[in-house]
């Protein structure tokens, strides 16, 4: 039993590590290509051809790179303006229900964006200065929706996060 806890931990702290290390290199690579575009712009009169493009995609994988993230911490936005006039029991049942919002409110927008996805192959659209295809970016979206999705229904079933809150949320 303690074996496949265990396991279950690893597989969470892997996939939490590559999400991480992803979000982390595309800021990285979108704060390069922002430092390069304003120097090429100001310097050279020149900026990156496409830079608002790619810009586009690399803030949308972004937000997609980080939303398992939130959602494995239990993190989204919260207002607790009646916290206190709930007990225990209800509190959870409260938690739980919010939890199941969450988890269809991401199914769709992932059954959306599988559909966009679909749509982006069948027209095979693309970006208008570069031609990159959408469609790879929208599947890696709808796919990490999806696993957002899962995430949010295992806070369903078993009410509590499944990994501990970043380093910067226990210092607060």
């Amino acid at each position: 039993m303690k074996t496949a806890a265990l396991e279950r931990v690893k597989i969470v702290r892997l996939i939490t590590r590559v999400l991480e290390w992803l979000g982390a290199a595309v800021l990285a690579a979108m704060m390069a290509l922002t430092f390069i575009d304003v120097l090429g712009r100001y310097l050279f009169s020149a900026p990156v051809p496409g830079g608002f493009e790619i810009t586009e995609l690399l803030l949308a994988a972004m937000i997609y790179f980080g939303l398992p993230l939130i959602t494995l911490r239990d993190g989204h936005i919260t207002v607790d303006l009646l916290e206190g006039l709930f007990p225990g029991w209800l509190r959870e049942l409260r938690d739980r229900f919010v939890s199941l919002l969450v988890t269809v409110a991401l199914g769709y927008i992932a059954w959306r964006l599988f559909g966009k996805a679909g749509d982006f192959v069948h027209y095979n659209d693309q970006t208008a200065v570069l031609n990159i295809p959408l469609a790879p970016v929208c599947y890696t979206m709808a796919t990490l929706a999806t696993l957002s999705t899962l995430l949010a229904a295992i806070l369903v079933v078993t009410g509590r996060r499944i990994a501990a809150p970043a380093a910067e949320d226990r210092a607060l």
